[in-house]
């Protein structure tokens, strides 16, 4: 039975047009099907190692995350888990020894899993969930039951369009530039970065995309309504 609702929800997903409700839609499945009390959703470049919040979702509201902005690379569990596509359970000891303590304060973490988001067996985003009982840990089948979930609901976006929802604000301002015709030269200090970070920037956009080249990534951003 719980199957059957769970992927009735994955079809609504399908169905939804807007990206930003795509996204809360899928973490709402984290919580209403799962033991979780809380997910996070997160972009993440391999190119530049930047993971940024998206937004969160518990049973009684949705909030954003946009000024969550760190460098997965310094977060050693949560770099495993997107650098070998594989969930990581972390318990409160552990969670609180490895995660920023701004954020264990801020956001009140105790126990944690790490759920990357992969796409053509890359991770482009990583899901965090809080289980509802700290000290009850969360087991292997109980990651690998979450993770076929989150490949069913992402997978059903692509089947009708990019998960733009996922990119970051970096990569979707640098196809805003390259809609405007700037080339890397002129984006650098526009952007206060090297023209390799902006590179960077725009390989990570298209890949994420799902596209070959930039004038196909900058047709589908503005497709769908994420640049003039």
């Amino acid at each position: 039975m719980l199957e059957e609702t769970m992927m009735n929800h994955v079809k609504k997903i399908s169905h939804q047009k807007d990206m930003a409700n795509k996204a809360q839609m899928i973490l709402k499945g984290c919580v209403d099907f799962f033991s979780f009390q809380r997910a996070s959703l997160f972009s993440y470049s391999c190119l530049t190692g930047m993971g940024e919040g998206i937004c969160a979702c518990t049973s009684e509201e949705t909030f954003s995350l946009h000024n969550v902005k760190e460098n997965i690379h310094d977060i050693y569990p949560i770099h495993q888990a997107v650098i070998h596509n594989k969930p990581i359970y972390l318990t409160i000891q552990h969670a609180k020894s490895s995660i920023p303590a701004k954020y264990v304060k801020r956001f009140s973490i105790s126990s944690l899993a790490i759920i990357p988001v992969i796409v053509n067996d890359m991770a482009i985003g990583l899901v965090l969930v809080d289980p509802i009982h700290a000290n009850e840990p969360v087991t292997k089948n109980d990651l690998m039951k979450l993770s076929h979930y989150l490949k069913l609901a992402v997978g059903s976006t692509l089947d009708s369009a990019p998960p733009t929802y996922l990119l970051s604000k970096r990569e979707v301002e640098v196809l805003q530039y390259l809609a405007n015709g700037l080339g890397l030269k002129q984006m650098a200090p526009k952007m206060s970065v090297s023209e390799f970070t902006v590179r960077d920037h725009i390989s990570s956009a298209i890949r994420k995309l799902g596209v070959n080249h930039r004038t196909e990534a900058v047709a589908v951003a503005i497709r769908h309504k994420m640049i003039m």
